[in-house]
């Protein structure tokens, strides 16, 4: 049967994006598949309309991009029955950490006839497929917004060491099931992945299909520990910290106000927010 692809990437060059691209649109022509290609914009309200006027008349999508071209998507086609096919082609990818597929898998997606729903997590009416956050990350993405390329890489390093040593923690107020919780917070994060922050398995315990998110609370400490600590965060050790708390939560309210929160990297505005697990609300390829 012939297919007729959306292919999404946004505007920016690289050379993963280019060779995947080249080899897709090689693919799709010897097999007889028809494709369009959408470039992202800006705006997410401008992608949104894309979506919703033309979705309907492709069979699939595949996006080349990383986990911000794959946050706007998940805004875009949240309850969708379409199936997407990601290609890492980003900074961090984080979310295609979850599956760890060689170069040779990943050519594989586009024939699977596996499908695989997952879970979205939400706040502020955003859609969010890694992780939003309060605190230290979400303080380190209100320092990079606009920051695209090489340069997110080397921004994003300045300002993580610079927050490291500066971020003042601030009272934190949650509500979870009728019961609050105040803390002094350096980090806490929701999440629907694993992983965040270009590699970092923030979430070991995190399952994209498990029909609840998870709150990872890191409680002020003094910066000898932050240090020590930093490294476990890329194997998934940091848990064992006592000053790393791990719940499973399906809805709960940060009630602290003016805080930034971040979501999948992305700014996404101020608390207080509700945040809330998005059931079985994305479907993507698998092999």
């Amino acid at each position: 049967m012939n297919k007729h692809y959306l292919i999404v990437l946004n505007p920016l060059p690289n050379k993963q994006k280019k060779y995947w691209l080249n080899w897709l649109v090689t693919t799709l022509k010897q097999q007889q598949h028809s494709y369009y290609i959408f470039t992202t914009s800006a705006a997410l309200a401008d992608n949104q309309l894309f979506f919703k006027q033309h979705l309907a008349e492709y069979t699939e999508v595949i996006m080349l991009g990383g986990d911000g071209t794959l946050h706007l998507l998940a805004n875009c086609m949240a309850y969708s029955s379409k199936p997407i096919t990601v290609f890492p082609c980003g900074t961090g990818n984080d979310f295609m950490r979850n599956f760890a597929y060689s170069k040779q898998q990943l050519k594989q997606l586009v024939q699977s006839e596996r499908l695989m729903t997952i879970d979205l997590g939400k706040v502020n009416g955003r859609y969010f497929i890694n992780s939003a956050g309060v605190g230290f990350d979400a303080e380190i993405v209100e320092r990079t917004k606009g920051n695209k390329g090489w340069l997110a890489r080397f921004s994003y390093l300045y300002h993580t060491l610079a927050c490291l040593f500066f971020f003042k923690e601030s009272l934190l107020s949650l509500k979870q099931q009728g019961k609050e919780t105040h803390y002094k917070n350096f980090l806490t994060v929701f999440a629907n992945g694993k992983y965040f922050g270009g590699g970092m398995k923030i979430a070991p315990n995190a399952e994209l299909n498990s029909s609840n998110l998870m709150r990872y609370s890191v409680e002020k400490t003094h910066l000898a520990k932050k240090l020590w600590a930093l490294p476990k965060l890329y194997y998934g050790k940091h848990i064992s910290l006592p000053e790393v708390k791990e719940h499973a939560f399906t809805q709960l309210e940060v009630l602290t106000p003016n805080l930034p929160v971040q979501a999948d990297g992305e700014s996404a505005g101020y608390t207080p927010v509700v945040i809330e697990v998005a059931k079985s609300a994305l479907t993507i390829k698998v092999i």
